[in-house]
């Protein structure tokens, strides 16, 4: 039952081809700008974009030249996205839109000399779409983890339980699960009243600079080596069968190093096992909510996943509602009340 997405596919390798050289020399100058400063994922999330307006340029507005297309012309591509492609979402509308202004204003910054008349039109043309949720949020529980963590272990998919478990016990990200390695796992190496395992080395996670924001990630120890100490074994027997060496965690069938798109391949059995939407990111949500049910306090929760902005991080993942929490301040009208029954 994977989460379903409407798709309308409007490029192609072939459709590239004809698209304006303007155009594409525009768009590669305006990215190994990016590249100096942006991270890998946005730079490619840009040429994803990118890839898909010139299309639409390509096939509606006779391939013009970005510097010439007008107001209207940008109005109705959005709306063809929101109409033909789909997108329900303001965080995907949104998107796109500041990646037009962005390239705009890289033509206003730097290619001045060029075209001293060019100003960014896009901000006026396209209001920005009312935030909202294109997807109905899976909340996973305790119960439904523990579940499928005890299913994955009789069946013995130990590389699967052990994804699952570090995600929970992290609250990282599926590309920084990529990133922490056995050489950054040291079990003794431990923080938070060692209950948390340190890695011994920062791992970047995401940030707006070319590195992202380098930082320690911290695991909680009972949650994760179980299911380590499962897949470990597997793994070594696996690479060295396939005469493999490295130091990542999870691997492909071949002992190669794995990537998103190996963890990808397994949640829709995750999904008909449990009979709802997974997706990696209610792991993340699931850490938060977990660790403010048991009872942590906010700032020790937004110490441990190492955010900036932390009050405002905190309000996007916790999914705990005020009924499922417990408030010790709701024993004082308790007690109020037991003393009013006492005088009745």
């Amino acid at each position: 039952m994977s989460r379903h997405t409407d798709k309308t596919i409007i490029t192609s390798p072939e459709k590239w081809e004809k698209v304006s050289d303007k155009n594409k020399k525009l768009m590669d100058s305006f990215l190994d700008e990016k590249d100096t400063r942006c991270s890998s994922e946005t730079v490619n999330g840009y040429r994803s974009d990118l890839t898909i307006f010139f299309s639409y340029v390509l096939d509606n507005l006779d391939n013009k030249f970005f510097i010439d297309i007008r107001k209207m012309e940008f109005s109705m591509f959005f709306s063809f996205c929101v109409n033909k492609l789909g997108w329900k979402g303001s965080a995907r509308f949104n998107r796109m839109r500041s990646v037009l202004s962005s390239l705009s204003n890289y033509i206003e910054r730097v290619m001045d000399d060029e075209y001293p008349t060019y100003k960014n039109i896009i901000l006026k043309a396209v209001q920005t779409m009312p935030k909202a949720v294109a997807r109905e949020k899976t909340i996973l529980s305790e119960e439904q983890i523990n579940k499928l963590l005890k299913q994955l272990v009789e069946e013995k998919r130990f590389q699967e339980s052990c994804v699952i478990a570090l995600a929970i016990a992290s609250g990282a990200r599926i590309s920084e699960l990529l990133r922490i390695t056995t050489d950054l796992i040291d079990t003794t190496h431990l923080a938070y009243s060692d209950i948390f395992i340190e890695t011994l080395k920062q791992i970047k996670t995401k940030g707006r600079t070319k590195t992202g924001d380098m930082k320690f990630k911290y695991i909680i120890k009972d949650l994760f080596i179980p299911y380590y100490e499962l897949w470990l074994p597997e793994r070594e027997r696996i690479m060295k069968e396939n005469g493999k060496e490295h130091n990542c965690i999870f691997i492909d069938q071949n002992g190669d190093e794995a990537n998103l798109s190996t963890i990808r391949y397994w949640i829709p059995m995750w999904e008909k096992f449990l009979g709802v939407d997974i997706y990696m990111h209610s792991m993340r949500h699931y850490t938060v909510t977990f660790l403010t049910k048991i009872g942590l306090p906010t700032d020790l929760i937004i110490e441990i996943m190492g955010w900036k902005s932390g009050e405002a991080m905190y309000k996007i993942y916790n999914d705990l509602d005020g009924k499922s929490r417990e408030w010790k301040e709701l024993s004082k009208l308790k007690d109020h009340l037991d003393k009013q029954d006492e005088v009745k």
